[in-house]
C-alpha cells in the first residue's frame, strides 16, 4: 500500500507551516507542538496538527464569493463612475454660477426669499468644497502633470467630499489649531507627485473580511478580483492578526490587503459620523462589500455592517448556527438572535434563510436602508447571502408588507399557510405615479386547526416574503462560470449545479429558466454589467418547498418518484422546481389542497394500501377521509359544503332547508369510486406538454379539490439529460466530512 505524500512544509525563523492552496492563494498554517499535553494524536492528521482553522469543505464558500463579488463589482464600479461624473459635472455648474455672481454682485442689504441659516450651511458647505478644489490645485501645481492625472485628481476630490461636505469642515475644524495649522493627527492629502506610479484611473473598491483568522478570503479576493484597490483584513485575536500579515507577505499582495487588529464591531462602528476627506493612505471610510463569515452566528454583527456599508453596497453572510436558525430546539434563542422563531418540518432551513434576511432588513430599515437578497443559499451545514443594501426610504416602508408570519402544521400533515403582516396596495395618483397604501392585514388566514389534518397550528415567525434570489445576479454569475480555470476554483461543477437550481427557484415570473432573465442583446458591454433591481412589493408565492416522500409517509403509502410529482403538478396547470436546501424537494406554487389530492389519488391507483393501516384519528386518518370512492370521502364532502350553507343561513327555514337537503342526499346519493375523474375540470386547465404554464391565484376548497384531473404523467414530469447530470448537492467526500472545530491554542 502506498504511503501518501507528507504534506508541503516551509520553515520561516525555525518555525514550521505547512502550505495550503487555494485558489491563487497560499496560506501558511503553523503546526501544533506535539509534546504539548493537550494535542489530542491523530487529530486532523490528514492536515497536521492545525494551530490556526481552516476547512477546505468550505472552499466552495470561497469560490461562490470571489465570483459573486467580481460580478457585482463589475455593476457597482459603473454605477459609481456615473455618480462621480454626475456630481463633477454638478460641481463645475455650482463653480460657474459662482463666478457669474461675483461678477454681477448684489447689494449687500438685498435679502432673498426664504433665506435662513440651512441656506448659509449650505452655501457655506460650496465654498469649503471650492477651498478644497483650490487647494488641491495649489499642491499639484508644483510639478507639471498631465490630463490624465488631472483629471484624476478631480474625481478623487469629488468622491471625497460628495458625501457630506458639512462633515468634512467640521473635522477641518476639530484638527486645525487657533494658528490654523493642522495638526499632526490629519495625515496630509495624497498627491500625484507623492504617487507617481498612480498614472492610470482606478475607481476605488474596497473590502472588509470582518472575522478574516488567516487571512484567506482577503488574500484570494486581493489576487482573484482585478479591480478591488483596498481589503481589510480584521481580526480580533493579537495571533491571528500575526498570521493575517506573514500570509500577506508570502502572497505579496501589501499594496492591496491590511491587516488591523480589533473587535470587528467596534471597526465598523467606527465609520459612523467620521466623514473627513482624507485620513491617509488606506483608509477606508465605508466598505462596498463586507463579508461576515463567524465560527456560529452573524447576528451581534449585522446592524454593524450595514454602518460601515456604501449606499448600494453589498453585505455577505454566513451563519453556521444552523441548529438555531433552522431547527425548532432552541425557539427562544432564535428569537433573541434573529427576531423571530423558526419553522418544524423539512422546509426548515429554508424558514432558516428567511428568517436571517428578516433580521437584516429589520436591522437596516432602522437606518432608512432597503435590503434586496441577490442570493441566498443553505449549503451543507450553513447559510450563506449576499444581500444589496441601499438608501432608500420608500421602500423601507414596504418591509411589514414583505414580511410574514407563517401557521405551520408542525405536527400534523406539515401544511403551511402565510401571513403578510400589513398589506401594501398600489394606486395611482393624480399625476398618473404609482403610490402605495399601507393598511393592516386581514387575520387570520387559516383556522385554529389544520383544514387538512385537524391537527393544531403553529405560529412561526416573522421572516422575508419576498424572494430570495435576484435571477438577473443569477445567471451572470453562471454567464461567468464557462470562463472560469478549473484548477482555480476547484467547485465549478457544483457552483453550476447550485446556481441553476437558484436560477429555477423564482417562481413569481411567467416563466422560468435562464431565458427569464437573460439581457437583452441590445444593451451595450457596460449596461450588460448592471444588475437590475427588482421591484421592492415582491412576494414569492411560493415560499417554502415540500418532500413527496414525508408526504407520502403521512398517509402510509408508497413514495411517488419525483417525475410522477412533478407530472401530476404540470398536468394540472402549476409550475414546479427544485429547491437548492435539500435532495428530492419540489417547490411548486400548487396550494397544499392540490397537493394531497394528488397523493390521495396516487394511493388509491397507484399504491393502495392495506385496510387499518393508519390509526383512526392520527393527521394521516382525517387526510383519507377525502379519498375519492370512499364512504368517509362523501360525508366529508356533505360536511365540508353544509359548514358553508349553514354559514348563511339566517332564519329557521333556511337552516331547515339545508338540514333536509343533507338527509335527501345522504339517503339518495352513494360514493362513486372514479367521481367526476376522466372529465375535465375547465376551471384548472391542464398544461401542455410543450412547457406553456398557467397558474391559479386561488387555493381551491376540499370539495373542489376532489374533482381534478390528475394525470400522472411521468414522460411530463422528466427532464432532459442535461440537467440530470448538473451536480446539485454536496456528496461527502471523505470520512469524518463536517464542520470541525475550532483551532487551538498555540500556547
Amino acid at each position: 500500500m502506498a504511503l501518501a505524500p507528507e504534506p508541503e512544509a516551509t520553515v520561516i525563523d525555525g518555525k514550521k507551516y505547512r502550505n495550503v492552496h487555494e485558489g491563487l492563494a497560499t496560506v501558511l498554517a503553523p503546526y501544533r507542538d506535539e509534546s504539548q499535553p493537550s494535542v489530542k494524536k491523530g487529530r486532523n492528521n490528514d492536515e497536521g496538527l492545525q494551530a490556526v482553522f481552516y476547512n477546505p469543505i468550505q472552499q466552495f464558500n470561497r469560490d461562490l464569493s470571489v465570483l459573486a463579488i467580481t460580478i457585482y463589482g463589475e455593476g457597482a464600479i459603473l454605477e459609481k463612475e456615473a455618480r462621480n461624473a454626475q456630481k463633477a459635472e454638478q460641481r463645475k455648474n455650482t463653480k460657474g454660477k459662482k463666478k457669474q455672481k461675483s461678477s454681477n454682485p448684489e447689494p449687500a442689504n438685498e435679502t432673498v426669499n426664504g433665506h435662513d441659516q440651512a441656506t448659509s450651511r449650505r452655501r457655506k458647505a460650496d465654498e469649503l468644497v471650492d477651498e478644497e478644489a483650490d487647494r488641491v490645485a495649489t499642491e499639484a501645481s508644483k510639478k507639471p502633470r498631465t490630463t490624465e492625472e488631472a483629471d484624476d485628481d478631480e474625481d478623487l476630490l469629488v468622491e471625497a467630499l460628495s458625501s457630506d461636505p458639512l462633515a468634512a469642515q467640521d473635522g477641518q475644524e476639530k484638527a486645525t489649531g487657533q494658528n490654523g495649522t493642522t495638526s499632526d493627527s490629519l495625515p496630509k492629502e495624497a498627491t500625484a507627485n507623492e504617487h507617481p506610479a498612480a498614472k492610470t484611473k482606478r475607481v476605488p473598491f474596497a473590502i472588509l473580511d470582518a472575522l478574516s483568522a488567516t487571512g484567506l478570503r482577503a488574500l484570494r479576493y486581493a489576487k482573484e478580483i482585478p479591480f478591488a484597490t483596498n481589503i481589510v483584513a480584521n481580526d480580533l485575536s493579537p495571533s491571528s492578526v500575526q498570521s493575517i500579515n506573514l500570509n500577506i507577505r508570502h502572497n505579496k499582495v501589501e499594496d492591496k490587503v491590511r491587516s488591523n487588529l480589533g473587535d470587528a464591531r467596534g471597526f465598523m462602528y467606527s465609520k459612523v459620523g467620521n466623514e473627513q476627506p482624507r485620513h491617509g493612505e488606506g483608509y477606508v471610510h465605508r466598505f462596498d462589500v463586507i463579508d461576515l463569515d463567524p465560527y456560529g452566528t452573524a447576528a451581534p454583527f449585522i446592524d454593524a455592517s450595514l454602518q460601515a456599508l456604501q449606499d448600494g453596497g453589498m453585505l455577505c453572510v454566513t451563519c453556521t448556527d444552523a441548529g438555531v436558525f433552522a431547527s425548532t430546539g432552541y425557539p427562544e434563542k432564535t428569537y433573541a438572535l434573529y427576531g423571530g422563531t423558526p419553522t418544524k418540518g423539512p422546509h426548515s432551513h429554508e424558514g432558516g434563510l428567511r428568517l436571517i434576511l428578516n433580521a437584516v432588513a429589520v436591522s437596516a430599515a432602522r437606518y432608512g436602508l432597503a435590503v434586496e437578497p441577490l442570493l441566498s443559499l443553505y449549503i451543507d451545514y450553513y447559510a450563506r447571502l449576499f444581500i444589496r443594501v441601499h438608501r432608500k426610504q420608500h421602500e423601507v416602508k414596504l418591509l411589514a408588507g414583505t414580511s410574514m408570519t407563517i401557521y405551520n402544521c408542525a405536527h400534523g400533515c406539515g401544511a403551511w399557510t402565510t401571513q403578510p403582516l400589513l398589506r401594501n396596495q398600489t394606486q395611482t395618483s393624480k399625476s398618473g405615479e404609482t403610490v402605495y397604501k399601507f393598511s393592516f392585514a386581514q387575520a387570520p388566514l387559516t383556522t385554529p386547526n389544520c383544514e387538512h389534518c385537524g391537527s393544531k397550528m403553529h405560529l412561526c415567525g416573522p421572516m422575508w416574503a419576498g424572494p430570495l434570489h435576484n435571477p438577473y445576479f443569477v445567471q451572470k454569475m453562471l454567464e461567468r462560470l464557462p470562463s472560469l480555470d478549473e484548477k482555480v476554483y476547484g467547485t465549478t461543477e457544483r457552483l453550476k449545479g447550485m446556481l441553476t437550481l437558484a436560477l429555477e427557484e423564482d417562481l413569481t415570473e411567467p416563466t422560468t429558466g435562464t431565458e427569464a432573465s437573460a439581457p437583452s442583446e441590445d444593451l451595450t458591454e457596460s449596461e450588460a454589467n448592471l444588475i437590475p433591481r427588482l421591484p421592492a412589493n415582491i412576494i414569492d408565492n411560493a415560499p417554502f418547498f415540500v418532500i413527496p416522500g414525508q408526504l407520502a409517509k403521512i398517509i402510509h403509502c408508497g413514495t411517488p418518484s419525483e417525475s410522477i410529482m412533478r407530472g401530476a403538478i404540470l398536468s394540472l396547470g402549476y409550475r414546479v422546481t427544485r429547491s437548492h436546501c435539500k435532495p428530492g424537494s419540489i417547490k411548486t406554487n400548487a396550494p397544499w389542497s392540490v397537493l394531497w389530492e394528488i397523493i390521495r389519488e396516487f394511493m388509491r391507483t397507484k399504491a393502495p394500501i392495506k385496510e387499518g393501516a393508519v390509526k383512526a384519528g392520527t393527521p394521516g386518518w382525517n387526510i383519507l377521509a377525502r379519498a375519492r370512492g370512499t364512504e368517509r370521502a362523501f360525508v366529508s364532502g356533505l360536511k365540508d359544503g353544509a359548514k358553508d350553507q349553514l354559514a348563511r343561513c339566517d332564519t329557521k327555514e333556511d337552516m331547515k332547508t339545508v338540514l333536509q337537503g343533507m338527509l335527501w342526499r345522504l339517503e339518495n346519493e352513494k360514493p362513486a369510486s372514479d367521481q367526476s375523474n376522466g372529465k375535465h375540470d375547465e376551471t384548472v386547465p391542464r398544461s401542455e406538454k410543450d412547457g406553456a404554464q398557467r397558474t391559479r391565484s386561488l387555493s381551491p376548497s376540499p370539495v373542489e379539490a376532489s374533482k381534478l384531473n390528475i394525470v400522472f404523467d411521468e414522460k411530463l414530469g422528466k427532464e432532459n439529460n442535461n440537467r440530470r447530470k448538473l451536480v446539485r448537492y454536496q456528496m461527502n467526500p471523505r470520512e469524518n466530512w463536517g464542520p470541525m472545530n475550532r483551532a487551538g491554542r498555540t500556547g
